[in-house]
């Protein structure tokens, strides 16, 4: 068995963790969409004027509202006591999912490397968060958190996260004024993260950790892609690699994974047939290394026997998989195929 069903309790604490995640997601995005930078009275020639001033991905924005008037005064009210209401929110939820950590920690409930939660909150806070997916082993942790269950440590040892760009638009990263870029958001997260030269498409902190950014390969390899590049100079660029672009192509799965501190953050990571599909292409190439075969293999085995035990709405399907090239889709079948069912008892 590639995997266990997760204890009664921890399936009842991490429900509620969850759920204070996602509504805390939800206020906060309303929050700075909605209620972010400041509302004032300004005199202007001798008159009070309402201004609303925002700043959102590096870019400021001044609204004139109006002069001062019964009207424009209680938009201020309302707009101030909003505020206060979704920061008093925000605080409440934030203590309950600090609360809720305290428990996976006490339950031993602690699945990806914080690192890799950190670098992925900071990518999903980002304008291009639809862009990226993870993909590689870190992707095993979103189909256990899908399934309700804990995966074989052996399979989910990795010290690299590997984050495929979608690059068929422009790549806009910016998270504010000061911090830009993807060389800047793994710095913001951890500053000793350092790129071996310009340029580079991974980078690596002092405690050997790494993240990789990577593309699909273009056809042909010397066509431009509109997200090869953030624009920003000296950033990481991610590299193009043959054999992704059905990972960008096939539906996603989004699931709330727990961090090795408890604290959870959305990952999302391609569709999970297709995921074990490209595990053993790879297994498969002639090229690859005998131990890193051998390993793709049994990680495409255990994430099949997921689908089939766990999560057979994930099973492989033509249509809905189309984009997975028939030969890999070959390879696939094998293991793809419901298993019959006992005709004796489990003695």
């Amino acid at each position: 068995m590639f995997f266990k069903d997760l204890d009664s309790r921890v399936i009842r604490d991490r429900i509620d963790l969850v759920a204070a995640y996602e509504e805390y997601r939800r206020v906060r995005h309303e929050f700075q969409s909605e209620l972010g930078g400041s509302m004032r009275f300004e005199e202007r020639s001798g008159r009070d004027y309402l201004y609303r001033r925002t700043r959102r991905h590096g870019v400021r924005k001044t609204l004139s509202l109006g002069p001062r008037s019964p009207e424009t005064e209680e938009i201020l009210r309302r707009f101030e006591r909003q505020k206060a209401e979704a920061e008093e929110r925000l605080a409440a939820l934030s203590a309950r999912i600090d609360s809720g950590a305290s428990v996976m920690r006490a339950l031993g409930h602690l699945r990806m490397p914080a690192i890799a939660a950190r670098v992925i909150r900071r990518l999903n806070d980002s304008p291009a968060a639809a862009r990226f997916r993870i993909v590689g082993t870190h992707a095993l942790y979103v189909y256990e958190a899908a399934a309700g269950v804990e995966m074989q440590s052996g399979f989910l040892a990795t010290a690299d996260l590997d984050v495929l760009v979608d690059d068929r638009a422009p790549l806009r990263v910016i998270l504010s004024e000061e911090v830009r870029g993807l060389d800047a958001i793994l710095k913001g997260v951890d500053g000793s993260f350092a790129q071996r030269r310009a340029g580079d498409y991974r980078l690596t902190n002092k405690d050997g950790f790494m993240v990789e950014f990577i593309r699909p390969e273009a056809r042909p390899a010397h066509r431009p892609t509109p997200g090869q590049v953030t624009g920003i100079a000296g950033d990481a660029v991610p590299t193009p690699i043959a054999g992704l672009e059905w990972l960008v192509n096939v539906p996603a799965l989004s699931a709330a994974v727990i961090d090795d501190r408890g604290y959870p953050v959305e990952v999302t990571a391609p569709a999970p047939a297709a995921w074990a599909a490209h595990k053993l292409w790879l297994a498969a190439k002639e090229d690859r290394q005998r131990d890193k075969a051998k390993r793709d293999r049994e990680q495409a085995e255990a994430v099949f026997q997921l689908i089939d035990e766990r999560l057979p709405g994930e099973r492989l399907d033509p249509r809905r998989h189309s984009a997975i090239p028939r030969e890999i889709a070959a390879l696939a079948l094998p293991y793809a195929e419901p298993r019959k069912g006992r005709t004796e008892p489990d003695w």
